[in-house]
């Protein structure tokens, strides 16, 4: 009996559906059996991987000080202003500075004044005692005698561990200090003091109703070293009786490049390569190259020009004709011996009266400055003027000599009297 199309349908359908359960249950096998070899072969454990310090703990070496004195219930605060070194904070308060800069006088006096008031402060030691020459009055601990050393010969331990021995504990606290350091009380000023390896580690000093306590490290209160020993505790007995601790640390100004690589590192880099880049611009050659100079001989007239406009534009013009003016003063004088015996200004008369000048332009042509370009080519021309008219005296022979400066004191005195030849004046004789 032949079937349906639906019952043929249906058949099918019932084949295909029972192939999808098939498949389903290898799949729940396989994956049973996965799950069973890997608890066989492998073991789920928690471990801590070590991701280093936070940006808080590596920008603040006080935090985790800070974080025990708090849960001490002592109120704390990590700070860097340097504000609180020169207005310090109440007397009531204390102050963990690590590493005090040299402060003015200002500074210091009043640092001093907040701690006589009953201030109390612990403060690293960091200005190196070299010992070739006195402390500098701008470090504030030598004007209480204390000075940091270095041990060179120290070994390679860690730490070393010194004993504290504080009023409010009936045990002693163990403190480890680094090796390298030590302290030294020049004045004997010290009122106590903390030793390790036999060399002072920490000085107690009093000032007034306050107290300084100077140490020659601070690792031991730093985030890696605070849990160790008695360091906590011994800070928060220190602090015990304080209302508020102040924590300082890079308290010491930086550089402005340092801040400003700081704050801005990306653009220090683009600013030194444009720097580069300018450089390298402006020593780049614009146009073609100057030709070799010409190693022929030059005119000398060049030479000379060339050497009279440098004396000029030096501010020396009164040199390129002070050997003129002196060579035509001594030709006066030699040919009219007359002229010796008076000043200028009577010279610059006689000899304006016979060359046919005023006494002014021979003044200014002996004896006056140059000035500016023009007085420079007056001052040429009436020295060429005396110079043509003391020429032809060279060839008249020496019997004239002397004679032309009484022929015009005659001729000044007789004005309407013709002179005889021999006692005409220079300038006619021509």
């Amino acid at each position: 009996m032949a079937e349906g199309p639906a019952a043929a349908s249906a058949r099918k359908s019932r084949r295909r559906g029972g192939g999808a359960w098939v498949l389903a249950a290898i799949g729940a096998v396989l994956a049973a059996g996965g799950w069973l070899w890997l608890s066989a072969n492998f073991e789920r454990q928690l471990r801590e991987v070590s991701v280093g310090a936070s940006p808080e703990a590596r920008a603040n070496p006080f935090l985790a000080a800070e974080r025990f004195l708090a849960d001490s219930g002592i109120e704390a605060r990590s700070t860097t202003a340097p504000e609180l070194l020169r207005d310090p904070p109440p007397p009531a308060d204390m102050l963990v500075v690590d590493g005090l800069p040299p402060l003015n006088a200002a500074r210091r006096e009043r640092l001093r004044d907040w701690l006589a008031a009953g201030g109390r402060m612990l403060v690293e030691a960091v200005h190196l005692d070299t010992g070739d020459a006195a402390p500098r009055p701008e470090h504030f601990l030598a004007g209480f005698g204390a000075q940091l050393r270095r041990d060179a010969q120290a070994g390679g331990d860690d730490e070393v561990l010194a004993s504290v021995r504080l009023p409010d504990s009936p045990q002693p606290l163990t403190v480890g200090f680094a090796p390298e350091w030590y302290l030294a009380d020049r004045l004997g000023a010290a009122a106590g003091e903390v030793s390790a390896d036999g060399r002072p580690r920490l000085l107690e000093y009093r000032v007034g109703a306050g107290t300084l306590y100077v140490v020659s490290d601070t690792l031991w209160l730093g985030n890696a070293r605070i849990g160790r020993h008695d360091h906590a505790l011994l800070l928060a007995l220190l602090a015990a009786d304080r209302e508020r601790v102040w924590l300082l640390h890079a308290v010491s100004v930086p550089s402005l490049a340092m801040l400003l690589w700081r704050a801005a590192p990306a653009a220090m880099v683009s600013a030194l390569l444009l720097l580069m880049l300018l450089l390298w611009h402006l020593g780049r050659r614009l146009g073609p190259l100057l030709p070799a100079p010409d190693a022929a001989r030059r005119d000398l007239l060049e030479h000379l020009q060339a050497a009279g406009d440098f004396v000029w534009r030096q501010g020396r013009g009164g040199l390129l004709v002070a050997q003129t003016r002196r060579r035509l003063e001594r030709q006066w004088l030699r040919r009219h011996p007359a002229l010796r015996g008076l000043d200028t200004t009577e010279r610059a008369r006689r000899i304006a009266a016979q060359t046919g000048l005023s006494p002014d332009e021979v003044q200014a042509a002996l004896y006056g400055p140059v000035g500016d370009a023009a007085g420079l080519v007056r001052v040429t021309a009436v020295l060429q003027r005396l110079v043509q008219a003391r020429a032809p005296d060279a060839g008249a022979g020496r019997g004239h000599q002397g004679r032309s400066v009484e022929a015009d004191t005659d001729k000044k005195r007789a004005p309407d009297t013709a002179p005889e030849p021999q006692h005409q004046p220079i300038a006619s004789r021509r």
